[in-house]
């Protein structure tokens, strides 16, 4: 966007000024809410919308979300449609920081014992939202937010409640295909296209697994052969950490019957939360020291 030009206005209100993220579907900008005067992240996405792509069921899970408040959430506060491109726009709080994914490629693996409670948090905020009946659908680390807003308390915050999901899923359903991140989805998704609760649990544990030990629990490829991986559960976990506490928590968050995996992110973050970080800091260290560190 240029400096020098006049900003670009949505929805009447939210005046584009500088570009803050870019993705696959979505560029992400800081704006100036024209009503309240405070600065706010937008995400226009890319493509305009279509028959049936802004649908009545997405609408009413973004209000549901919006209305939930937890620190761990990032909430859409507002959403629309610009008239002249007709292309969709979310507005969120404008957060301070990284995302986990961008934390991850920069930093390497997180230690135990600083990470796991930030993601006990995010867990509490998943649970929140759960309890009004709305499941996310695309957790994976572009989707945690590190905040850095409060040095002193920083948090893992959840963003982004199934609107990639939504959006993706209604560009390729003519097409017979599954809206999905393949890396990070659920057994039950690929094989019988049921998104659950327990579905964010499972991706929630590649998430912990993957930053912790330092890499994916399943290996990038083609979308068969990743998709049979999640399916016969040859994720990635050293052998040798699944009898340790905080391998047994993982083993049961990455469980591949839903009925199986924890009854709730609640209780995900529970069983974490009993855990001795300093030994649970040990048996990761010393695990992914024996496993042969797996390619990218």
């Amino acid at each position: 966007m240029d400096a020098t030009a006049d900003p670009v206005l949505l929805g009447g209100r939210y005046a584009l000024r500088r570009a803050i993220g870019s993705g696959g579907m979505a560029q992400v900008h800081a704006a100036d809410d024209l009503e309240t005067g405070e600065t706010v992240a937008v995400k226009l996405l890319r493509d305009p919308v279509e028959s049936g792509t802004l649908d009545r069921r997405l609408l009413q899970e973004l209000l549901a979300a919006a209305q939930v408040r937890h620190p761990n959430l990032v909430g859409v506060v507002d959403f629309g449609i610009d008239n002249a491109s007709q292309r969709p726009f979310f507005v969120m709080e404008l957060l301070h920081g990284e995302d986990l994914a961008v934390h991850l490629a920069r930093e390497g693996a997180c230690e135990a014992e600083t990470f796991i409670p930030l993601f006990c948090g995010a867990l509490d905020g998943l649970d929140a939202v759960h309890r009004v009946g709305i499941i996310h659908k695309d957790i994976k680390p572009p989707n945690l937010f590190m905040d850095r807003r409060d040095a002193a308390e920083p948090r893992l915050r959840v963003m982004d409640f199934g609107i990639a999901h939504q959006m993706q899923r209604s560009r390729i359903t003519q097409e017979g295909g599954l809206a999905c991140t393949p890396r990070y989805t659920a057994p039950e998704y690929l094989t019988r296209s049921e998104v659950l609760h327990a579905s964010d649990v499972y991706q929630m544990g590649l998430v912990l697994a993957e930053a912790l030990l330092g890499w994916t629990m399943v290996e990038d490829g083609p979308f068969a052969t990743v998709a049979y991986a999640h399916v016969r559960g040859e994720l990635r976990l050293p052998p040798g950490l699944k009898g340790s506490p905080v391998g047994q928590v993982l083993v049961k968050a990455l469980a591949r019957e839903p009925r199986e995996r924890f009854p709730s992110a609640g209780a995900f973050a529970h069983a974490l939360r009993q855990l001795d970080l300093a030994a649970a800091g040990a048996a990761v260290e010393l695990n992914a020291a024996l496993y042969r560190r797996p390619s990218a």
